[in-house]
């Protein structure tokens, strides 16, 4: 152990970082405040969230820390910071949708979007996506057998709602559970993106027959859910790369099912999330190079 006089002297030099550091957290609201203020009418009657400009932020973060600090820790403390500032230009409240096989969705957007923000559960995936269509966000869990909430998406009175966010955005190893975020607001590209389609084809449309097509133009599909509507099959389907709602969704590559396919909907994209690294401390790396 260091001496005692060694010990104060070690944690005098933390409160002076300390110190620093709520006066650069301070300088960086007042620099949100100028932000707000330049937007001005801009920015009311919608929710202030950049989910790409926070993805780029966040990046550039983690990368700069290099494994000195893990990065789940550096984004979560982040994600506080990043929440505390939305709401000083918008309000913001998200509804969560949990049911109790995914209870695991209420902590999930607590970490993305804030332990302090205010938070509402909801009974129903119905119930979330209405609070969306009401100016707030929506985080309900990642589509699967059992929870096909998604084909709402493509309801007149939703068409407005976008995902984007897909959490837990650092990926820590293999999880079980994962959540979508949706609100009305138009995806920004971040550089980095995955894009959420739904794919209206007739019954005699196979899933091999669509992952080919889409494979062929390396988009590496994933496929989140698979419903019947109307006498077609729903498919979801995560896809690489940033892809605008609004816009036909790659006819060039899906023309030749003709009529096979009677729709290509884009209802989402959101920044890949990142994949966690073991932090390598000061010591620690001190021993790796011993």
């Amino acid at each position: 152990m260091p001496p005692d006089t060694d010990l104060a002297s070690l944690r005098a030099e933390i409160d002076r970082i300390d110190d620093r550091l709520v006066d650069l957290l301070i300088a960086r609201l007042a620099v949100v405040e100028r932000i707000a203020a330049a937007k001005g009418d801009r920015a009311k009657g919608g929710l202030a969230i950049r989910p790409g400009r926070e993805a780029v932020i966040l990046r550039r973060l983690v990368a700069r820390a290099a494994g000195r600090l893990p990065a789940a820790t550096l984004v979560r403390m982040w994600r506080e910071l990043l929440a505390a500032t939305t709401r000083l230009q918008t309000p913001l409240t998200v509804a969560v949708w949990a049911p109790p096989e995914a209870a695991e969705v209420w902590d999930l957007a607590r970490d993305q979007f804030g332990s302090t923000t205010p938070f509402e559960r909801v009974p129903s995936a119905a119930g979330a996506l209405r609070r969306a269509c009401e100016g707030r966000i929506a985080v309900l869990p990642m589509p699967e057998e059992g929870r096909d909430w998604w084909p709402a998406l493509l309801e007149p009175g939703h068409r407005r709602l976008a995902a984007i966010a897909r959490l837990p955005f650092v990926e820590a190893g293999p999880r079980p559970l994962s959540a979508l975020a949706l609100a009305a607001v138009e995806p920004e590209p971040s550089a980095d993106d995955l894009s959420l389609v739904i794919l209206e084809a007739a019954t005699s449309t196979s899933r091999a027959r669509l992952a080919e097509l889409l494979e062929r133009g390396r988009l590496a599909p994933r496929w989140r859910g698979v419903a019947r509507a109307d006498g077609r099959v729903l498919h979801l389907v995560e896809v690489e790369g940033f892809h605008a709602r609004g816009e036909p969704f790659l006819p060039s590559l899906l023309g030749g099912l003709g009529d096979q396919l009677h729709a290509a909907t884009v209802v989402g994209a959101y920044p890949r999330p990142i994949a966690a690294e073991p932090a390598t401390t000061p010591v620690a790396a001190q021993h790796e190079k011993a």
